[in-house]
C-alpha cells in the first residue's frame, strides 16, 4: 500500500471553473500526453494566494525497475500553479516514500518532496516554456534521477543538507569566537525576506539582546552521498551523520568540556544561546576535497548544553559548577532533544578568500607596497586591489578631497575636506572591518619624514600614479627606494602608460622615460598621444587650480587594464614599457609594447648623463650610411636640474642644409625650428634641444679636436643664454665621448 499527501481540497472542473491559464495549458498538454494521467484537480487558498493542483500518474517508461535512485517507474505528482510564487509552477511528488535526492527544493518535514525542474530563473525559462516541453522536463528529470547522474562528472560535490531559509552572516575573524567563554556576539537580522538574513556582529554589553557563543565541532569525514533534509534536533544531526559513517556525539561532548576548563555559571538575565559550527571534511575517492561548514543556531545557553550532557558537577556557593566525566562515559540522551534552527552560514570576505576569488595566488599577493597618488585613479587602483586582496599598502598623497575631484574618485560628498589617503583607508576598512587597515599618510612622498621613510623602507614595490614629473624622476636617484612603476592616463584618456623598472633597478623609471618620448616620436600612435596636455577647466582660485575634461568611463576602463597588467608584470624580473591605446568609435584596445634597452649613466663634471643602447644603436646606424663622410644632427633630451641629470632621448636627421665630408661635419638650419615644435607639441614640451652630436672617420677616435672645442664653446655659449647646459656627443668606429658644459 503506498501512502501519498493530499494537498488543498478537491474540485470538479467544470466548463464554469475559473482557472489559471496555464493550468488549462497544463491539463491540455496532459489529456494529449500518453504517459500521464489525469487523476484530479485540487486547490489551496491562502489570503489572496491561490494554488492549483493538477493531479497526475507519470511514467513514460525510461525509468528502470530497481534504480539506485529510488524512483518508481511511475509517479504520482502535483503540478502547483501560482502565479504569486517565484517559480509559479512546481512539481510535487506526492508519495510519502519519495526519496530525497539532489535537485530538490527545500520542504519542511512531513509534506511532498518539490523537483527542482529548471535550472535558471522563471524569467529566463518563461521566454521558451510551453506545457509540452514541460511534461517532457519531467520525465527527463526522474529518468535522471534514477540513476543519480544530473550532475556532470566534474562538478563539485553537492551540499549534505538542503539549503535553510535562514542566512547567518559571521564576521571574517570568527575563529576569536569559537569554544570561547568571553568572546560573545549577538545576532541582527538585516533582511526580513527570502532568505532571511541575520549578521553575527560582536556583543553590545548594553543591549537586551541575548549573546550567542560559537562552539565549533569537526566530526568524521563523510563520502559523496544523498542530500538530506535539515535536521530539527542534536540526535537527528548525530543520527544522519551516523548514517553517514561519521557522528557528532563524541564530538559534541568534548568540545564543551573542553570549552569550559575553569567551570561555567548559568547565563545572565537576558539569556544566552549558541551558534553550533560543525565542520564535515567531504571525500572524494578516498580524498578530502573541501571541508563543509554546517551551522546551527540552539535556543540554550553553553551551560545548559552541557548540563544535558551531564557533564557539570553540583554547584558550590558562587553557583560555578566544574566539568567532569563520568567513569563509565556514559552520556545521558537529554542533549539529542536540544532543538536546532539550521542557518546557511556565509563568513565575511578576509583577504586571503578575496583573492581566492579573485584568482589570485597567495604567493603573488603577499607584499608590502606603497601607492603614491590616491587620486582619481590612484583610488580606483587603490579599490580593486583591496577587494582581491592583492598586497598590503600604505597610501601616500598630501591632497584633501574637493568637491570637483567626486566626479572620477572613489570618494563621496561626506568626506569633503579629508585627506584623500584618510578617505581610501576608511573605505577599504568598510569591505575588511577586521584585516589591517592600509595605512594612510597625508604628506609629500618625497619628503624626509619618518612615516614616509618607514613605509618606503618597509614596502617592496612602489606604484606612482602622482602624474608628476618629479616623483618618479626624483624616486630614481635613490638607491634606497624599492622598485618602482609609474602608471598615468594620458590627457585624453584615451591612453595609459607603464612604466615598470626591473627588479634590480639598472633600468630606472627616469631612463625609462626617455625611451617613452623616443617611442611617442618614431611611432605613428604617437602623434596624437599627449594631445590637450593643458588642463581647460578652473577648479579653484589659484592660478594652479586646473582640471581636465575627462570621463569617468575612461578611468575605469583603463585602471583595470593597468591593474591586470601590472600583477602579471611584476612577478617578473624583467622592465617593461608598455601604452594602451583605445578606439573612441570601437572601443578596442591597442597594446603598444616598447623594446626596452639596457642604460648607461655617467658623471660629467656636476651633470649625470643617461642614456640607453638603443639610441646608441640609432647614432650608430647613421654614422655608418653616411661614411666615407662625417655627420651628425640634433640631441633631443630632458634636462632636470632638481636631480642635475640630462636624458638623452632621440637625434633629429642632419638638416638638408648641413655640410659634410670625410674631415668636417657642419649642421645646417633647414627645417629644425619646425622638427623642434614638433618634438616640443608631441611631448607636451618635456622633451627639447639638448645640444649635438657628430661623428668622426673611420680610424678616428672620439677624442674632443680642436674643431671641437671650437663647437662645444659655441653650444654653450648659445645654451648658457638660456641658463641651459650644453651637450656634445661624439661618434667614432670603436667608442664615445659625452661633453657637457
Amino acid at each position: 500500500m503506498i501512502d501519498y499527501f493530499d494537498l488543498g481540497d478537491q474540485v470538479k472542473i467544470q466548463e464554469n471553473t475559473s482557472l489559471y491559464s496555464t493550468t488549462r495549458e497544463i491539463i491540455k498538454a496532459c489529456s494529449k500526453n500518453p504517459y500521464t494521467e489525469f487523476q484530479e484537480f485540487r486547490v489551496a487558498e491562502q489570503g489572496d494566494s491561490r494554488s492549483e493542483y493538477i493531479v497526475i500518474e507519470a511514467g513514460d517508461g525510461t525509468v528502470n525497475g530497481g534504480n539506485p535512485g529510488g524512483i518508481r517507474r511511475c509517479e504520482r505528482l502535483a503540478i502547483e500553479v501560482n502565479p504569486k510564487y517565484q517559480m509559479p509552477i512546481m512539481v510535487r511528488a506526492l508519495r510519502k516514500s519519495f526519496p530525497s535526492l539532489s535537485h530538490q527544493h527545500f520542504s519542511q518535514p512531513n509534506t511532498p518532496k518539490t523537483l527542482c525542474i529548471y535550472e535558471a530563473a522563471w524569467s529566463a525559462e518563461e521566454r521558451s516554456w510551453t506545457a509540452e516541453k514541460f511534461l517532457q522536463r519531467i520525465f527527463w528529470w526522474l529518468k535522471e534521477s534514477s540513476e543519480l547522474r544530473l550532475h556532470r562528472e566534474d562538478q563539485p560535490l553537492e551540499q549534505l543538507f538542503y539549503l535553510s531559509p535562514y542566512q547567518l552572516i559571521l564576521p571574517s575573524n570568527h575563529s576569536i569566537y569559537a569554544n570561547s567563554t568571553t568572546n560573545k556576539l549577538s545576532i541582527q537580522e538585516v533582511n526580513g525576506g527570502s532568505p532571511i538574513t541575520w549578521k553575527a556582529v560582536p556583543e553590545d554589553s548594553d543591549s537586551s539582546v541575548k549573546s550567542i557563543q560559537m562552539l565549533t565541532i569537526e566530526v568524521p569525514p563523510v563520502e559523496d552521498t544523498k542530500i538530506a533534509m535539515f535536521p530539527q534536533s542534536l540526535g537527528e544531526l548525530h543520527d544522519q551523520l551516523l548514517s553517514w559513517n561519521s557522528g557528532l556525539k563524541d564530538q559534541l561532548y568534548g568540545a564543551i568540556f573542553d570549552a569550559i576548563p575553569d567551570g561555567i555559571k548559568p547565563s545572565a538575565d537576558k539569556g544566552e544561546a549558541l551558534i553550533i559550527l560543525v565542520w564535515i571534511p567531504r571525500l572524494r575517492n578516498d580524498d578530502i576535497e573541501r571541508t563543509d561548514v554546517m551551522g546551527y543556531v540552539v535556543n540554550a545557553s553553553l551551560y545548559e548544553l552541557a548540563e544535558s550532557l551531564d557533564i557539570l558537577g553540583p554547584p558550590g556557593l558562587d553557583g560555578q559548577r566544574f566539568r567532569f566525566k563520568a567513569l563509565n562515559d556514559q552520556i545521558t540522551s537529554h542533549w539529542q532533544k536540544v532543538p536546532l534552527l539550521p542557518v546557511e552560514i556565509l563568513p565575511s570576505l578576509d583577504a586571503s578568500y578575496a583573492r581566492d576569488l579573485s584568482a589570485i595566488e597567495h604567493g603573488n599577493a603577499s607584499f608590502y607596497g606603497v601607492l603614491a597618488g590616491v587620486g582619481a585613479l590612484g583610488s580606483i587602483l587603490a579599490d580593486i586591489w583591496a577587494r582581491s586582496g592583492w598586497g598590503q599598502w600604505s597610501y601616500i598623497d598630501p591632497d584633501q578631497l574637493l568637491p570637483h575631484n567626486l566626479v572620477r574618485h572613489v570618494g563621496f560628498d561626506g568626506f569633503l575636506g579629508l585627506p584623500k589617503t584618510t578617505v581610501v583607508q576608511h573605505l577599504v576598512k568598510l569591505i575588511y572591518p577586521n584585516e589591517p587597515e592600509p595605512n594612510a599618510i597625508a604628506k609629500n612622498v618625497l619628503i624626509e619624514d619618518s612615516d614616509v621613510i618607514q613605509a618606503l623602507n618597509a614596502a617592496q614595490l612602489v606604484v606612482d600614479v602622482t602624474t608628476t614629473l618629479e616623483v618618479p624622476r626624483s624616486l630614481a636617484m635613490r638607491d634606497d627606494t624599492p622598485r618602482t612603476v609609474s602608471l598615468f592616463l594620458t590627457p585624453s584618456g584615451l591612453s595609459s602608460v607603464m612604466l615598470l623598472e626591473d627588479l634590480k633597478r639598472k633600468q630606472r623609471i627616469d631612463a625609462l622615460e626617455g625611451q617613452y618620448y623616443r617611442a611617442i616620436l618614431n611611432q605613428a600612435w604617437g602623434e596624437t598621444h599627449l594631445q590637450n596636455h593643458s588642463g581647460d577647466r578652473w577648479v579653484g582660485g589659484g592660478c594652479r587650480s586646473i582640471s581636465l575634461r575627462l570621463s569617468n568611463e575612461c578611468i575605469h576602463s583603463h585602471a583595470g587594464l593597468l591593474s591586470r597588467q601590472l600583477r602579471k608584470s611584476v612577478i617578473k624580473d624583467e622592465a617593461r614599457l608598455c601604452i594602451w591605446t583605445s578606439d573612441e568609435s570601437s572601443g578596442s584596445i591597442s597594446a603598444h609594447e616598447i623594446d626596452l634597452f639596457s642604460v648607461v649613466s655617467k658623471v660629467i663634471g656636476s651633470w649625470t648623463v643617461k642614456y640607453d643602447l638603443g639610441l646608441i644603436d640609432k647614432i650608430k646606424y647613421v654614422r655608418q650610411c653616411a661614411l666615407p663622410n662625417e655627420t651628425g644632427g640634433a640631441i633631443l633630451g630632458v634636462t632636470d636640474f632638481k636631480n642635475k641629470t640630462i636624458i638623452l632621448v632621440d637625434i633629429l636627421p642632419a638638416p638638408s642644409d648641413s655640410e659634410s665630408s670625410p674631415t668636417h661635419f657642419v649642421r645646417g638650419k633647414e627645417g629644425q625650428t619646425e622638427a623642434l615644435e614638433r618634438v616640443q607639441a608631441l611631448t607636451a614640451r618635456v622633451v627639447d634641444y639638448v645640444g649635438d652630436w657628430h661623428s668622426h672617420p673611420q680610424g678616428a677616435s672620439s677624442q674632443v679636436s680642436c674643431d671641437d672645442e671650437k663647437l662645444i664653446a659655441t653650444l654653450h655659449k648659445r645654451m648658457d643664454a638660456d641658463g641651459l647646459p650644453a651637450v656634445m656627443l661624439i661618434a667614432s668606429e670603436y667608442d664615445f665621448n659625452i661633453v657637457v658644459r
